[in-house]
């Protein structure tokens, strides 16, 4: 019997979910700083601001990053409709398109350093998913969502033997 529903979850690979970015990041303060206030005890006073300065910009940019990879997209694909949900810890947007309207394009970047945008959608409503995907993934992914979508499409008919 054939699947009647499918699913693609699409996750960023981060290195540190969570807080585990917290003892690393402990650890360069610990260094840094001290290596930063034996100078100051020898009189190079002025190296503790630029080492306070490194260690918040450190800090700031692993937490931005930290937070920017925490979020998963979810398609889901049955017989009548094509649904996406993206979901972060703050909120969640979903979107359904009927199936036999749903389109999965590749959109050429506005600059050809860019990778392409993989969207899915119909009638205008366009929706870009696997943002932290690379090229190849994303035409992987396009394949397979247009497979599956073909797929389901399909009328089943009953087996008379």
């Amino acid at each position: 019997m054939a699947r009647s529903c499918s699913e693609f979850v699409i996750q960023p690979n981060a290195a540190y979910h969570g807080r585990r970015w917290l003892g690393p990041f402990v650890l360069l303060v610990v260094i840094c700083l001290g290596v930063a206030l034996r100078f100051a005890w020898l009189g190079y006073w002025m190296i503790l601001p630029f080492a306070v300065m490194d260690v918040v910009t450190v800090g700031f940019v692993l937490w931005f990053v930290v937070k920017k990879s925490q979020y998963t997209e979810r398609i889901l694909i049955s017989r009548e409709e094509l649904q996406i949900e993206h979901i972060e810890r703050e909120k969640a947007k979903n979107w359904c398109f009927p199936l036999h309207w749903a389109q999965v394009k590749l959109t050429p970047p506005e600059h050809r350093w860019y990778p392409e945008s993989l969207m899915l959608g119909w009638r205008g409503e366009w929706v870009e998913i696997g943002q932290c995907l690379t090229s190849d993934e994303r035409q992987s992914l396009a394949k397979e969502l247009r497979k599956e979508i073909n797929r389901l499409q399909q009328p089943d008919f009953p087996n008379h033997a």
